[in-house]
């Protein structure tokens, strides 16, 4: 995960991975798990503001409210000093219809990225997914200006969805991915 890239036009994608395609991955030393507490509220709103995935901390603060209730199903990564460095979550979408999780709200401060660190909660929670009953293969929403988490998803077995879904006809999809792939083109060193 990098910070949105706001010189990029954005244009949203969907990915997705087989059931059962990740295990699980250490956290890179020097990090572990936080429990959730309340007062991780402030630093999950800086967070998430820092790497542009939200603009405004009104509206990470109002995302965070509902959140809570279910705050189970997210994860929070510190450093020694008790820093929060992470977060990510399974959260439900309707993308294809009726509701079911997704990866959600994936995010690294820039100064701890290229660690492996939003590579083990990605991992975690696709096999916490995978544990769950259901039939579909976990999906992530992410978007041509977010190109870094594009090609990390790729790199851990996530693939293109190319079909239509909420919001989105095939057509229009695909023409999102030209225009991803492009980008990743010229942005991502191979």
């Amino acid at each position: 995960m990098t910070r949105l890239d706001p010189s990029v036009e954005y244009r949203p994608l969907i990915m997705i991975i087989p059931r059962r395609h990740l295990t699980e991955r250490q956290l890179p030393e020097g990090y572990h798990y936080q429990s959730y507490d309340p007062t991780l509220e402030k630093a999950w709103i800086d967070l998430q503001c820092s790497v542009g995935l939200f603009k405004d901390p009104a509206d990470a603060w109002a995302a965070w409210q509902t959140f809570v209730p279910s705050i189970e199903r997210f994860l929070f990564v510190a450093d020694t000093q008790g820093n929060l460095v992470g977060s990510a979550g399974l959260w439900p979408g309707t993308h294809f219809g009726p509701e079911r999780l997704r990866l959600h709200d994936v995010a690294v401060r820039e100064d701890h990225q290229h660690k492996g660190i939003a590579q083990a909660m990605i991992c975690k929670l696709s096999v916490r997914y995978d544990e769950a009953p259901g039939k579909y293969p976990l999906y992530v929403v992410t978007q041509t200006n977010s190109y870094g988490a594009v090609a990390l998803y790729s790199r851990l077995g996530f693939t293109p969805y190319l079909g239509a879904y909420q919001g989105c006809t095939e057509e229009q999809n695909h023409a999102n991915w030209e225009i991803a792939t492009k980008i990743l083109r010229e942005k991502v060193p191979a």
